[in-house]
């Protein structure tokens, strides 16, 4: 690193340490003069009078919050004098809030709260979209939360099987889109982040997204906010965030057994048949947790295995997981986990012929990668006082794979070191959201070279009560990096939401962000060649960037119904593109202009006292290169998703369906013949308390489809998954 470069990164380090450690001496120092109050009580079912472990307690305006014991009750300690709005959720039930709860010094007030089970889930609250506990409908981006009921009656074992039922989803093989955002690109960066706890976890070489690294059983909600988001995460951020949340201790000493067994049913013609043999797989997760005073804790191994439904398609991974809670004073808290990854599977890029779509060529038979990966967090939170929370969090994540193929055998090693201190502080009607983010990526990647990113960040963001109806949020990110000492790049990312409250139940929203994302190193410098693509560098590629704007409304039709609609569009420079030439020689390069105008809409319902329930949701996409003036690759005009639960005392019946419109241009091989997606999964499930037994048919109707070109999606598979708590 140059001399100018050290000067800039340390300036810029100087002032976001002085910025936190202000605000952090002066609010301690108000903090212990103020004598303080406590709350307490209890929350309990209101029909059937029994305790609700696991409640949401928030004193709205403040930093302050607590969850229900197993025996429903609650406690708030050092609580400054005051009246305060006291806010009760949890998933499930209708939002309560009890107004104007008086707290007088070196007393404690009690309060008993009933809360009423709801006909739909509409005030989820979520942690995405601020840095810290919102209600959805206060939040001026569309979000999709998708609850741990949800994932355990699916039946699924891999997170974006999961995320392929949520409406302006889809994928392109392991490429995740969100609103048409990333197309598809083997093997490369994702424009979506991923993150696991607030954390980000994506490979520091390819910059992709592995779903298989956190299993599903081991997660407690998954939020998904559908814009750009690089405001207060930066890069990667450019179409839209997942933030998977892992599930916490058990109130009460908790062990979980999940067991699944599975197999492939034969493709509709025969001369698909590539193997004689039945086409098996199985899962087997377990975890543990129980509290220790006031501290807990949480592990969980995991084994899934699968002999494919097509040639190459065999996998065996391994994973584990940890997480230790440690209460070290009423107001602050210390969070240690670590994630592991382990495994083989083989490797199919495209197929045969189409007479053979389930196989790969002769030589490529028995390709396969081998992959690790280990990530490492602590995080500490600290409640300085009912107006200044404080957040530090250390993290490393080191990926490594190596590729044992016919005509190709790279590796790589990825480690990215991170530190984020964040502060949030809430003060008259104002909740500021600030901090410094850093992070080193040293990466060893065979062919490509050896190469040593480092990001320094700072962002800031304040939401605004203009009215009690009316909120304002606006804030930006800085951006800060240098790869190899000499290649520097800054980006500056802004953001603007508006939010009004028609009225308790019925919101108004409006949105706009901007976004960017650096380019891989392995869409910079690429030199390999494999499966009979070759894919060539281009050192001068620089990041895309984007500004997402919404304008979208939220209400309830009735007690059974709630709607929300969005209109949005999605503006994009420099955004990068597999360009193939005629001999399917491919570079990555920067597109001048796209856009993308959309429309989404999702329907929520709860019919017959919550018999039945699901949602209805429809996106349509004008997906366009201005530059070209032509269809942007790999995107479905129309995306389609239903779902629809019936219950009958501890039996479950449901229904899940997608359909995505052909692709109109695809690139490698567009005289393919296209057709439309379409796929039923169908699922039931029995709960008998202690045992959950969850019978699923994906692909019911067995169609034979591709994603992209030359890639069949999976055929009619069956599964039967039988949980345990003991």
């Amino acid at each position: 690193m140059n001399t100018g470069n050290r000067k800039r990164y340390s300036s810029l380090h100087f002032y976001q340490i002085l910025i936190i450690g202000s605000a952090f001496l002066f609010h301690a120092a108000l903090f212990a003069a103020t004598p303080l109050g406590r709350l307490t009580g209890s929350v309990t079912d209101a029909a059937a009078d029994e305790p609700l472990p696991g409640a949401n307690i928030m004193i709205k305006g403040t930093v302050l919050g607590a969850a229900s014991d197993a025996d429903g009750s609650f406690v708030l300690n050092r609580i400054p004098p005051g009246q305060y709005d006291i806010l009760f959720t949890m998933m499930g039930y209708e939002t309560y809030i009890e107004k104007k709860v008086s707290i007088s010094p070196d007393e404690t007030v009690t309060l008993d709260i009933k809360l009423s089970e709801a006909a739909i889930q509409t005030e989820e609250l979520v942690v995405t979209a601020s840095k810290r506990a919102q209600k959805v409908d206060d939040t001026p981006n569309s979000i999709a939360v998708v609850s741990s009921k949800e994932i355990e009656r699916r039946n699924l074992i891999y997170l974006d099987q999961l995320l392929e039922v949520v409406p302006g989803v889809n994928f392109m093989g392991e490429q995740v889109n969100i609103r048409g955002s990333s197309g598809f690109s083997y093997g490369v960066g994702s424009r979506v982040l991923f993150l696991v706890d607030g954390i980000p976890v994506m490979t520091g070489d390819t910059g992709e997204i592995n779903w298989d690294f956190i299993p599903v059983s081991q997660i407690r909600q998954i939020e998904i906010v559908k814009s750009a988001g690089s405001a207060l995460y930066g890069s990667s951020a450019l179409g839209g965030i997942i933030n998977v949340i892992t599930k916490e201790a058990a109130l009460e000493p908790e062990t979980n057994v999940r067991v699944s067994f599975g197999m492939y049913d034969d493709p509709p013609w025969k001369e698909w048949q590539w193997s004689e043999d039945g086409l098996f797989f199985h899962d087997l997760d377990v975890d543990h947790s129980r509290k220790i005073g006031a501290h807990s804790i949480f592990f969980s191994l995991g084994k899934h295995a699968s002999d494919g439904y097509q040639e190459n398609g065999e996998y065996a991974r391994y994973n584990g997981s940890a997480k230790g809670f440690f209460k070290l004073t009423p107001q602050s808290n210390l969070t240690i986990s670590t994630n592991f990854e382990t495994g083989k599977s083989g490797i199919g890029v495209m197929w045969f012929n189409r007479n053979k779509a389930l196989e790969v060529e002769p030589l490529a038979v028995g390709d396969e990668v081998r992959s690790n990966r280990l990530s490492v967090n602590a995080v500490h939170q600290w409640a300085v006082n009912q107006s200044f929370g404080l957040k530090n969090r250390v993290s490393y994540f080191r990926s490594h794979f190596e590729d044992f193929m016919h005509d190709n055998r790279d590796h790589s090693t990825a480690q990215k070191f991170g530190y984020e201190a964040q502060g949030n502080w809430i003060v008259n009607s104002h909740s500021f959201t600030f901090g410094t983010e850093e992070s080193f990526d040293k990466v060893a990647f065979y062919p490509l070279g050896n190469f040593d990113i480092l990001t320094a960040s700072a962002y800031a963001q304040d939401e605004f009560h203009l009215l009690p109806t009316l909120i304002l949020t606006a804030g930006a990110r800085y951006d800060y990096t240098i790869t190899d000492g000499d290649l520097e790049d800054s980006e500056i990312s802004p953001k603007f939401g508006l939010v009004y409250h028609v009225t308790d139940k019925s919101s108004f929203r409006i949105a706009s962000g901007k976004g960017f994302r650096a380019p891989s190193i392995s869409e910079r410098f690429p030199n390999i060649y494999a499966s009979g693509l070759k894919v060539i560098p281009n050192p001068g590629l620089g990041s895309e960037r984007a500004w997402s704007h919404e304008i979208g409304f939220g209400t309830p039709l009735c007690r059974q119904l709630y709607l929300d609609a969005a209109v949005f569009r999605n503006d994009y420079w420099d955004l990068i593109e597999p360009v193939p030439d005629v001999n399917n020689t491919v570079q990555f390069i920067n597109l001048t202009r796209a856009r993308i105008n959309g429309v989404e809409t999702v329907l929520k319902y709860g019919l017959f006292d919550r018999r039945v329930s699901g949602q209805l949701g429809y996106t349509w996409l004008d997906p366009r290169d201005l530059d070209l003036d032509e269809v942007l690759g790999y995107r479905s005009r129309h995306m389609f998703n239903g779902s629809v639960a019936g219950h009958y005392g501890n039996v479950e019946l449901g229904l899940d369906y997608q359909h995505y419109a052909k692709l109109e241009k695809v690139k490698l091989y567009p005289q393919d013949p296209r057709v439309d997606q379409k796929v039923l999964n169908v699922h039931m499930t029995v709960d008998l308390k202690s045992v959950m037994i969850t019978g699923s048919v994906n692909n019911f109707f067995n169609r034979m489809q591709t994603q992209y070109e030359r890639t069949i999606m999976p055929i009619r598979n069956y599964t039967t998954a039988i949980k345990w708590k003991i």
